[in-house]
C-alpha cells in the first residue's frame, strides 16, 4: 500500500507540472455554462424561447385583423413573435430558409365566411427542420381559434347587427347606443359564468418531509454538472493513457523486475485519476458558485457525491482499458465511447427528451448517476434517495476498479517478457 501511495503522489505531481490539457478540459464546461446562460437566461422562466411565426393575411378584413391581433394579446405576446409578410411566396421562402418556426395563412373571403357563419379555415405550415417550437405554435393557434370561434357564437346576434350597420353609409348615434346596450346585456348574461369562473383550479404543492425551502434550479445548475462529468471522463482518460504508453516504451518491463508489482502500478493510476477528478470537480463547483451563483445544496452530501462520482469514473475508465491494446486504439476509441455515453446519459440532451427505451439505457451510464446525484442535492430532495445513488456509485466504482486491476494485470503481463 505504501508503494501505491508513493506512485500516486508522484503521478499526481507529474500531471500538474504540465497541466495545460487538464486546465483546458476544466475551462470548457465553464465556457459552455456561460454561453447557455447568456442565451437562455439564468432561471427556468427564461428557458422557453419566443416562437417566431410569419403571417400572410390574404383577406385583409376586420375579422382577419382581429384574429391576428388576438395572437399577440396578454401573455401570448411573450410567447409568439408574429411577423406580417405581404406575399405567400415570400413567406414560404423565408420558412424554407429557417427564418421562422411556422407560417400562418389567412385565406381570402375569411371575413365573409365568418360574418355569414360558414366554416372558415386557416392554414398553418410548420417548419420541418424544427420539432418543438412549431408544435407550440400549433397548440397556441388551435387554442386561439377555439376561443375566437366561441366568442363569435356567443355574440352572433350582435355580429349580425354590426355587419348590417357596416353596410350603411350613415350610422346614427341611436343605432350605436342600441348596439352598445345589446353588447352590455349579453356580457351580463355570461358574466356569472366567467367572472369568477364556475370551475376553478386550486393549486397545491405536496409538502416534503424536510423543512420547505425555496430552491432555484437554473440553466447553469444543469449545464455545468452535465458538461463537467463528460470532461471528467476525458481527464481520467489522460491518466490511464500512461498505462499503454509506459508498456510500449519498456518502462513497465523495468518496473516488473523491481519489487514493485504491476497491480500496484495499476492501482496508483486508479487513485491518481480519482484524485485529479476530485480536485477538478471541486474547482468547477467553486467557480460555479462564484460565477453563476449556483446553490449546490447540502455541502456535506456534495463532498460525498464528488468523491463517489470520481471513484466511479476512475473504475469505469480503467475497465474500458481492459479492452484496448495500443495507445492509438485508446485515442480513437475512448473519445467515441465518452461522447456516446455523454449523449445517452444526459450531458448533452436532457434524458426526459428521449424515448422510454433510451431512458432505461441511460441508467447504465456514469453521467446519469452523477447528474441525478447533483440534481437531487441542488433540489434538496430526500437524503435517503441521494444516499442510494451515492452507494450505487461507490459500489460500482470499487467493483469496476477491482475487476480492472485483475484484468489489466493479466493483459499487461501478456507478452511483457518477449
Amino acid at each position: 500500500m505504501k508503494r501505491v501511495l508513493l506512485l500516486t503522489g508522484k503521478d499526481f505531481k507529474r500531471k500538474w507540472k504540465n497541466p495545460v490539457v487538464i486546465i483546458g478540459f476544466m475551462l470548457i464546461p465553464l465556457l459552455f455554462t456561460f454561453l447557455f446562460g447568456f442565451v437562455f437566461g439564468s432561471s427556468q422562466e427564461n428557458i422557453m424561447p419566443t416562437v417566431k411565426v410569419l403571417s400572410v393575411d390574404l383577406d385583409d378584413s376586420l375579422v382577419s385583423r382581429l384574429y391576428l391581433g388576438s395572437l399577440t394579446q396578454g401573455e401570448l405576446k411573450d410567447m409568439i413573435n408574429l411577423q406580417a409578410v405581404s406575399g405567400e411566396d415570400e413567406a414560404r421562402d423565408l420558412l424554407d430558409k429557417g427564418k421562422a418556426s411556422a407560417l400562418l395563412i389567412i385565406p381570402s373571403e375569411f371575413g365573409e365566411k365568418v360574418w355569414t357563419g360558414n366554416p372558415a379555415e386557416i392554414t398553418l405550415i410548420k417548419n420541418p427542420s424544427e420539432q418543438f417550437l412549431p408544435q407550440i405554435a400549433e397548440e397556441i393557434t388551435e387554442t386561439t381559434s377555439l376561443v375566437f370561434s366561441a366568442l363569435l357564437q356567443i355574440f352572433s346576434e350582435e355580429i349580425d347587427q354590426i355587419r348590417k350597420f357596416s353596410e350603411q353609409k350613415d350610422i346614427s348615434d341611436q343605432i350605436i347606443s342600441d348596439l352598445s346596450i345589446m353588447m352590455k346585456d349579453r356580457i351580463g348574461e355570461i358574466e356569472k359564468y366567467v367572472f369568477p369562473p364556475v370551475v376553478s383550479i386550486k393549486q397545491m404543492t405536496q409538502e416534503k418531509d424536510e423543512e420547505a425551502e425555496e430552491v432555484g434550479y437554473s440553466v447553469q445548475s444543469y449545464i455545468l454538472p452535465a458538461i463537467s462529468i463528460m470532461f471528467l471522463l476525458f481527464i481520467c482518460n489522460i491518466v490511464f493513457e500512461d498505462l499503454l504508453r509506459e508498456k510500449e516504451k519498456g518502462t513497465l518491463l523495468r518496473m516488473s523486475i523491481s519489487p514493485l508489482q504491476i497491480s500496484e502500478f495499476i492501482w496508483s493510476k486508479i487513485l491518481t485519476s480519482a484524485l485529479i477528478g476530485i480536485f477538478c470537480t471541486l474547482f468547477l463547483v467553486g467557480l460555479g458558485s462564484v460565477l453563476f451563483s449556483i446553490d449546490w445544496g447540502r455541502p456535506g452530501l456534495l463532498l460525498v457525491i464528488i468523491l463517489s462520482l470520481n471513484i466511479l469514473i476512475a473504475g469505469f475508465i480503467a475497465f474500458l482499458y481492459t479492452f484496448i491494446q495500443t495507445e492509438r486504439q485508446a485515442g480513437a476509441l475512448m473519445s467515441s465511447v465518452i461522447v456516446v455515453m455523454a449523449l445517452l446519459g444526459g450531458s448533452m440532451v436532457p434524458i426526459s427528451n428521449f424515448p422510454i427505451l433510451v431512458q432505461k439505457i441511460s441508467r447504465f451510464t456514469v453521467n446519469y448517476w452523477g447528474l441525478e446525484a447533483f440534481r437531487k442535492n441542488i433540489m434538496r430532495e430526500p437524503v435517503s434517495q441521494i444516499w442510494l445513488i451515492i452507494l450505487g456509485m461507490l459500489v460500482g466504482g470499487l467493483l469496476l476498479s477491482v475487476a480492472s486491476s485483475f484484468l489489466l494485470e493479466k493483459k499487461l503481463k501478456k507478452g511483457l517478457y518477449r
